[in-house]
């Protein structure tokens, strides 16, 4: 994964065309605009029943599937609808033939995503998951840090991801139903990065609470993930109005600790166009701790920008025949495994 942003290459080849179904907060502020930012690729049509495209880009609005899926020049089908809903549109489109991106978490059990990947396997076509935040300024720069072994050994990791929403959302993702809830939210994001980094853990313990009023599925979840010399902890909260560390990693050289969070979701949000100067910056650098002697010594770790334009610009590669798709589905299937089995406290 580079952490350079290179916008032009194979630009002029012919245009990979798109299709985009579900135009919520997803489909429209990361999808649409990490697309359209994206040369080689062209959003043909956008599906969605209760969308306005207003003026946002040239696309065609549809509010039927099948006029993406029965698209011949449609390659490409951005799956951004609710996750319940992943799974039989994702199949619908690999047998309608298109290649398809499907936003996490990729399903809402392991056996549909077993079964979509055997099913990608037959069509011969691209599946890909969206872990948009592999590309996080802030994993990126962790992910470098433990590559340089900084920290020598490492033994704990924590990583946090809060919010402070003390009124319950109306949307989908606050339902009482099947993949709703913060563990498939926030901790689909932290148990793909924990696995990228670490692989899967050989035990795991998560606990689960319901803590704001009004609310109908899990707005809190703590889970302790075991490997052989190593504990990880991921914590995810929709009440926490004081922000905790986003990393705290403790090895047998040091420790660091890393706050603020990625500041590439609000850029798409604001209309910033992906890869302009300042893209991703990381304006919260972390802190190392060594120990030397009887005294502690702090210094500052500069972290690396953040990179969501490259998922899209090595999917457009890959469908290129150039290269692996940024996000392969055996990893998609390690996180839903241990999103669906790890034990209950």
């Amino acid at each position: 994964m580079s952490d350079n942003i290179n916008l032009d290459k194979n630009a002029s080849s012919p245009n990979i065309k798109v299709g985009i179904i579900g135009y919520g907060f997803s489909g429209k502020n990361i999808h649409s605009r990490l697309i359209a930012a994206t040369p080689g690729l062209e959003i043909k049509k956008v599906c969605d029943q209760h969308a306005s495209l207003q003026d946002d880009y040239p696309f065609t609005l549809v509010d039927n599937v099948e006029a993406v899926f029965s698209d011949p020049e449609i390659e490409l089908v951005v799956i951004a609808t609710p996750n319940i809903t992943h799974f039989p549109l994702a199949k619908a489109a690999l047998l309608a033939g298109k290649n398809v991106v499907v936003d996490k978490p990729f399903t809402v059990t392991v056996a549909e995503a077993e079964e979509l990947a055997a099913l990608a396997i037959t069509q011969q076509r691209i599946l890909c998951p969206f872990q948009n935040r592999r590309y996080d300024n802030n994993f990126l720069t962790v992910r470098k840090l433990l590559q340089e072994k900084a920290l020598g050994e490492v033994r704990y990791f924590e990583s946090n991801y809060t919010m402070f929403q003390p009124s319950v959302n109306a949307g989908w993702r606050e339902k009482n139903t099947q993949g709703s809830g913060v563990w498939f939210d926030l901790g689909a994001h932290l148990i793909d990065q924990m696995v990228q980094l670490f692989g899967e853990p050989q035990q795991s313990f998560v606990t689960f609470d319901t803590q704001r009023e009004g609310a109908s599925s899990p707005d809190f979840f703590h889970g302790t993930f075991v490997y052989p010399s190593l504990r990880v902890v991921l914590h995810g909260t929709l009440l926490s109005a004081w922000e905790p560390p986003r990393f705290r990693i403790n090895g047998t050289e040091g420790s660091f600790v890393k706050y603020g969070q990625d500041p590439q979701e609000e850029a798409l949000v604001a209309g910033t166009q992906p890869g302009s100067p300042g893209w991703g910056y990381d304006e919260q650098p972390g802190k190392l701790h060594r120990r030397e002697g009887d005294q502690v010594i702090e210094t500052t770790y500069q972290g690396v920008s953040g990179n969501y334009p490259a998922f899209y610009l090595q999917l457009r590669d890959a469908l290129r025949g150039e290269g692996e798709p940024p996000v392969k589905v055996e990893q998609a299937l390690a996180t839903m495994r241990i999103i669906e089995n790890t034990p209950r406290l």
